[in-house]
């Protein structure tokens, strides 16, 4: 099985996120975010770099959550990836989704871009950080070992943590080049290389 994160892998919800964390940046206190400067910083170090007080982190994600709620029909799929899903289910694999984002958010962006037959486990509502457990508790609850697609480095935190294997895309929150220090040789740059390197490394599970 392959699990999918879906801001920034599936779904370009990293660009308007971040125009709306800029904009909000004067009302609520901290530093705006430069996506090309800090492509290679983990979650928590953009947290702490643009001096976001701990304590109001939580609501603050909550109100830009909201933000992106509201303007989800702006989201769109990346370039490839439709092909990408399509060439891993006819190839046999079963797809789903782990992700913060919330159920409604995830359901209507599968339905507009007609891909919500392609996932057997969505898993949606996941704390920020909170993906280790996640993936514990996904694969208890689907008694099978999968590989994950993300593409931040708090990702790949998650599962060298969970024992999962996982392959990441340079096209979301994180650059290819700060993916690749943190899972060398397991980043793509395309949807046609993660192709290559998802199958390759999905075939090495028992149970795919």
């Amino acid at each position: 099985m392959i699990i999918f994160d879906f801001d920034g892998t599936l779904a370009d919800t990293i660009s308007l996120g971040l125009t709306i964390v800029n904009d909000h940046a004067d009302k609520y206190k901290y530093k705006r975010i430069d996506r090309e400067k800090n492509g290679h910083l983990s979650a928590m170090e953009i947290v702490k770099l643009i001096e976001v007080n701990p304590l109001k982190l939580p609501y603050l994600m909550f109100v830009l959550r909201k933000k992106i709620g509201q303007r989800s029909d702006e989201i769109q799929l990346f370039p490839g990836v439709k092909d990408l899903l399509e060439s891993l289910k006819e190839a046999g694999y079963q797809l789903g989704i782990l992700t913060s984002n919330s159920t409604k958010n995830v359901s209507e962006f599968l339905k507009r871009n007609n891909i919500a037959s392609y996932f057997t486990y969505i898993r949606t509502k996941v704390p920020v950080f909170g993906k280790k457990e996640a993936l514990v508790k996904a694969k208890k609850q689907l008694k099978t070992d999968f590989l994950y697609v993300g593409d931040e480095i708090r990702d790949i935190e998650a599962c060298k943590k969970s024992n999962t294997p996982i392959v990441c895309v340079g096209w979301g929150l994180n650059s290819a080049e700060g993916l690749e220090k943190h899972n060398p040789g397991l980043v793509a740059k395309t949807s046609e290389e993660a192709l290559v390197l998802i199958k390759e490394n999905a075939e090495k599970l028992t149970h795919f």
